[in-house]
């Protein structure tokens, strides 16, 4: 596969990748600031168009971006062309002067809707990732040490298994009721993803879903009255591995929801 290359360091290993760049550098967040500055006005060869990090992990951008910015010594990038790029095919054409002497000129999209109309049918669930991207979820996934994932069995022996470990730990009580009235509510099919255990298994998986809480038991640290509709969500067994995938945070279903789409 030929990479598309656009400058210094900024490169795209496939149109694909290109087009979710694009779709996150048009969110609603500025996480990365797209801008030009008129470096002919203070006596150098010519104008530059630039990215930089706002307030942002490297790590938890899009892999041509973080790849681009690892190279990069002050947090920017100088993308001339690929700047000029985003402004005349794909409608970044409104300009901030922050400091008034038409010298650094931020650029924004001038509307979703109109990068929308520049994106192939064909690149607009690569665009939706990116527009959609939660940087603070691919951080924890690029950057959380293995000992930090949660894992069911931990043991010091690496090559055998079997041994009898005696456990010590906190349980929260869960009530049988509330895990029926919510399955009564919201079904067996998963909420996150859709998937149906009697669809796949037949009669041995009718009936059968994991409840989810959307607020852990453990962040309560007291008993509470749960309501089935608006506390607890049905999800199949993977969909529930994935909320649960951090010992130290819980992943939404409204961010789950989102990463499973962008990935269908």
């Amino acid at each position: 596969m030929v990479k598309l290359k656009w400058g210094n360091t900024l490169n795209f290993e496939s149109e694909n990748e290109y087009y979710e760049v694009l779709g996150f550098l048009a969110k609603e967040e500025e996480y990365v600031r797209v801008y030009t500055e008129s470096n002919d006005k203070a006596g150098a060869w010519a104008g530059q168009g630039r990215l930089s990090m706002r307030n942002v992990s490297m790590y938890s951008l899009p892999e041509a971006l973080m790849n681009a910015f690892n190279e990069s010594v002050d947090g920017r990038l100088s993308e001339t062309r690929y700047v000029r790029n985003l402004r005349e095919n794909h409608c970044f054409t409104k300009e901030v002067d922050p400091t008034g002497k038409d010298f650094t000129k931020i650029l924004h999209k001038e509307s979703l809707e109109k990068v929308l109309e520049t994106v192939p049918k064909e690149y607009e669930n690569d665009f939706y990732r990116g527009y959609h991207w939660n940087c603070e979820v691919v951080r924890r996934v690029r950057k959380e040490s293995p000992y930090n994932i949660n894992l069911d069995d931990e043991t010091e022996d690496l090559y055998t298994e079997g041994r009898r470990i005696a456990y010590y730990t906190t349980k929260y009580e869960r009530s049988s009721k509330n895990r029926e009235a919510a399955i009564k509510i919201h079904g067996t099919k998963c909420m996150i993803c859709g998937f149906d255990f009697e669809e796949k298994y037949g009669e041995l998986g009718k009936g059968y879903i994991e409840v989810h809480h959307i607020k852990p038991l453990s962040e309560v640290n007291e008993e509470v009255v749960i309501n089935p509709e608006t506390d607890l969500i049905c999800v199949c067994a993977n969909c529930h591995r994935m909320l649960h995938r951090f010992r130290n945070y819980i992943v939404t279903p409204e961010e789950l929801k989102q990463m499973v789409k962008d990935n269908i």
